[in-house]
């Protein structure tokens, strides 16, 4: 069994100063970003729209959207700041420079992984991916279980050999509390050490679904896509189960009552839900079926997606519904988050 200790992500000093833009300081306020994917008929993802195309609305009632920004592939990749080799190639003349300007973590959730042939299929989809990283790639490997992780990089071979210690019913490793979702920690651990990092940011969570807790003092879903969405890192989902919906791309309506309460009888079983919430909470896609290739590429594929942001006041401690309606004419799907916790006023 393969142990790589720690999973110490890298860091790239002032990266975040670069990319967060300043927002003006307003006592007892809070910004709202909600991140909003738009699909055409033919399911792929609209990149030519603006703020006036979008109306946004916080339980039912009209929010001015406050701040917009178009998220699209390569917007966050950095230049090459590097100095000139003494009669080396100049810029531009065919010579591929090795910068970071992508980061994305594979989250596999070995715990709810299914059998060892789903596990088998998942691993040679991984593989074929891992084999055609680019120049500018940088990749991690990390596991529910804490048994298998890989730090980033772009060797090929370290990326292999940790992909190919994930097993069915691993050791675990981990040292959460049992009061804790060890995957919904375990993310945003990861959120917490990709924020500083230059580039696109992505993570790749393969999972079945995991348990969530029925309790309205507990918001571990949508506190992670908070911090993804400030942190600007889209979680993808991949389902191999298929147990929400039928192959390809696609969302159910959130099941969701009045507190943000996930409505199923998840006590006992895993819920593939949450993983829907996250993708479309952070501008990422879900994807489900046993076409393990085609998800793998298809989540690898970054996509435009836009960021909406209002001003919210409220302190109540409560769940807030979001929908997001499309002035354009046309047939549209979007993929939006359900909504967001409001901080609770100090007592």
């Amino acid at each position: 069994m393969l142990r790589l200790f720690p999973f110490v992500l890298i860091t790239l000093a002032g990266a975040a100063a670069q990319d967060q833009p300043a927002q003006p300081f307003q006592s007892g306020v809070t910004m709202i970003q909600v991140p909003v994917t738009v699909r055409d008929r033919d399911g792929h993802a609209v990149a030519n729209l603006e703020k006036q195309d979008f109306q946004l609305f916080d339980d039912g009632k009209p929010v001015e959207i406050a701040a917009f920004s178009v998220e699209k592939p390569g917007s966050q990749a950095i230049p090459d700041r590097s100095l000139p080799i003494p009669n080396g190639p100049k810029p531009g003349a065919g010579a591929a420079t090795d910068i970071p300007q992508h980061f994305i973590t594979y989250f596999f959730d070995d715990l709810s992984m299914g059998g060892f042939s789903i596990l088998t299929h998942i691993r040679d989809a991984a593989v074929k991916q891992i084999n055609d990283l680019q120049p500018g790639d940088r990749v991690s490997i990390a596991t529910s279980s804490c048994s298998v992780t890989q730090d980033f990089t772009n060797d090929r071979a370290k990326l292999l050999e940790a992909v190919s210690h994930l097993q069915i019913a691993p050791p675990q490793m981990c040292r959460y509390s049992a009061a804790v979702v060890l995957q919904i920690e375990l993310l945003k651990d990861v959120v917490k050490r990709m924020a500083d990092l230059p580039g696109r940011r992505e993570i790749l969570l393969v999972s079945g679904g995991f348990r969530v807790r029925r309790d309205d003092r507990w918001n571990g879903p949508a506190d992670l896509s908070d911090a993804a969405v400030r942190a600007k890192v889209v979680i993808n989902a991949l389902d191999p189960g298929g147990a929400t919906e039928s192959a390809g791309w696609g969302a159910a309506t959130p099941g969701y009552g009045k507190n943000g309460d996930v409505q199923s009888n998840f006590s006992n079983s895993a819920n593939p839900q949450v993983l829907i919430d996250l993708a479309h909470g952070t501008g990422g896609a879900y994807v489900t079926g046993n076409d393990y290739d085609l998800n793998f590429r298809r989540l690898s594929t970054p996509e435009c997606h836009y960021v909406l942001a209002f001003v919210s006041t409220a302190k109540d401690g409560k769940f807030h519904q979001l929908k997001v309606k499309l002035e354009k004419k046309g047939k549209f799907t979007m993929e939006v988050r359900n909504g967001y916790y409001a901080p609770k006023r100090a007592e």
